[in-house]
């Protein structure tokens, strides 16, 4: 009866001390407002320090993808918003999934071992990483989330990195042109830029509903 007294214990402490650490992070972590004044004060270099900001953005909790984007459409336009949150993303997703999978996948392993319907899940992610990573990007989960479980799972970086990369310049570029027109909210491009987002959001929705139509009957019967 010890054991899972011990085991009940343990997993309160960690629930507490990662609760206790997602309050810390809401009530400091900088906001993107805080953000831009910041990488606007460094003048010329801004590129360079918003492109470095975005590449540790995993190891920075809580610091939103969808902000930081929309920061780099305000601040660098849509066309080199778009590259620098491509290069920067590009960097982060390595470090969300080899962090994770450096300090997680072990521990993941174990608890695998232990659940039948969780090693079932894993081993569906292993198989189907492309696609599966493809999916989650398209539905614009938050994009350290997806790269931290993907880290976490047993698919190969290769399948992940790729299906990221392939999303990742057509979800720069709709965040960062909508981030240039908040500052005229009353313009063409503005609502232009919301129809964008709205169409964008609705492209995988369509496609699943699509995908799951039963296929018509060809077989000429009456």
């Amino acid at each position: 009866m010890k054991k899972p007294r011990a085991k009940t214990v343990r997993f309160a402490l960690n629930a507490a001390v990662i609760a206790a650490l997602i309050i810390i992070a809401y009530v400091y972590a900088p906001g993107p407002e805080d953000v831009k004044k910041t990488i606007a004060g460094y003048g010329a270099a801004a590129p360079i320090i918003f492109i470095a900001i975005t590449i540790l953005k995993p190891l920075i909790f809580f610091l939103p993808s969808m902000g930081l984007t929309i920061v780099a459409g305000t601040l660098f336009g849509p066309f080199w918003g778009t590259v620098y949150v491509a290069i920067g993303g590009a960097g982060s997703t390595v470090i969300g999934f080899y962090g994770t999978r450096l300090f997680g996948r072990e521990r993941m392993k174990r608890i695998l071992s232990e659940r039948t319907r969780l090693f079932a899940i894993d081993e569906k992610m292993t198989r189907g990483g492309f696609r599966t990573t493809l999916m989650l990007r398209a539905f614009n989960l938050p994009w350290d989330i997806v790269s931290y479980a993907a880290g976490l799972s047993g698919m190969r970086f290769k399948d992940f990195y790729l299906a990221s990369l392939l999303m990742l310049v057509p979800t720069s570029f709709v965040y960062t042109y909508f981030g240039s027109t908040v500052g005229s909210v009353n313009s063409p491009q503005f609502f232009g830029a919301l129809a964008l987002l709205f169409v964008f959001g609705m492209l995988p929705h369509l496609y699943m509903k699509v995908r799951k139509k039963p296929p018509e009957d060809s077989s000429g019967k009456e």
